[in-house]
C-alpha cells in the first residue's frame, strides 16, 4: 500500500527505513502494511466471511482476525445504541424472539440455552435488545445429579411475559428474523458471551447496504483514532 497522505491529518508523509511512514506535519508514525491488513479484514467482514475463512484468504492468524472482528462488532454495537437513542421516540412496533441453535431444537429442555431478544422497528430499519438469560429456570439440586429444568414454570413465564406490539403479521421485524437465521446458522452455535456481537452484526448488515456498511465502519474507525 503506497502511503503518500497522512490518515490522521491529510498532510504529506515520508517513508522510514523500517517500512513505516511518518507525517511531516503531525509527526505520527504508522505501518502502511498493518493499515492495509485492517482494511482487508474490514472488507472480509462486510462480505460475511467467517474469521477462519478470512484468516485463510489473507494468510493471517485466526486469533488476529477474530480479535479484529470482535472489535468491529463493538463499534457496530456502539453505533446501534447511538442511532437507537436518536430514534427511540419513533419506534412503534416490537416483538420478542427466541433463538436456539438448530441442533438443540429437538429437545424442549434445551430452550434454557436459548437467546431471547426484542426486535424494534422504525421505518426500514430494526434495533435489537438482548434479554437476560433464562438460566434462572435451571437448577442443580445436588452435586453429581443432572440439571433440572423447570419446564412448566418456564412455559408459564413465556405465556404471561411475552412482549409484542405488531400491526401486521408480515413486517420488517419478521423479515429481519429470517435474515438473522440465515446469517447465524453457518456458525453452528455461538457462545453466549459473544452472542450480542453477532446479533448486532446481523442487525447492521440488515439495515445497511455493503457500501453504507463500509462508509459507517470507516467513519467509526477514524473517529476512534481521532482521524480527520
Amino acid at each position: 500500500m503506497e502511503q503518500r497522505i497522512c490518515i490522521y491529518c491529510n498532510k504529506k508523509v515520508y517513508k522510514l527505513t523500517n517500512g513505516m511512514v511518518k507525517c511531516s506535519s503531525c509527526a505520527k508514525k504508522y505501518s502502511p502494511l498493518k493499515l492495509q491488513r485492517d482494511f482487508d479484514v474490514l472488507d472480509a467482514f462486510i462480505e460475511s466471511l467467517t474469521a477462519r475463512e478470512c484468516a485463510i484468504k489473507l494468510n493471517l492468524s485466526y486469533q488476529i482476525v477474530f480479535n479484529r472482528y470482535e472489535h468491529l462488532r463493538k463499534l457496530i454495537a456502539r453505533h446501534s445504541h447511538d442511532y437507537y437513542e436518536d430514534k427511540r421516540d419513533n419506534l412503534d412496533e416490537f416483538e420478542e424472539y427466541v433463538y436456539i441453535c438448530k441442533s438443540k431444537k429437538k429437545d424442549y429442555k434445551n430452550i434454557i440455552d436459548s437467546q431471547n431478544f426484542i426486535t424494534f422497528a422504525y421505518k426500514d430499519k430494526v434495533y435489537n435488545f438482548l434479554l437476560p438469560s433464562l438460566k434462572k429456570y435451571q437448577t442443580k439440586p445436588d452435586e453429581g445429579k443432572s440439571e433440572i429444568v423447570h419446564v412448566n414454570e418456564f412455559k408459564k413465564f413465556m405465556i404471561t411475559n411475552h412482549i409484542s406490539k405488531l400491526k401486521n403479521i408480515e413486517n420488517i421485524i419478521t423479515k429481519f428474523w429470517r435474515f438473522f437465521e440465515d446469517f447465524i446458522t453457518p456458525y453452528k452455535g455461538v457462545k453466549s458471551e459473544y452472542f450480542l456481537g453477532y446479533l448486532k452484526e446481523a442487525e447492521f448488515k440488515f439495515n445497511y447496504t455493503k457500501q453504507e456498511q463500509k462508509e459507517i465502519l470507516m467513519r467509526l474507525w477514524k473517529n476512534e483514532y481521532n482521524i480527520k
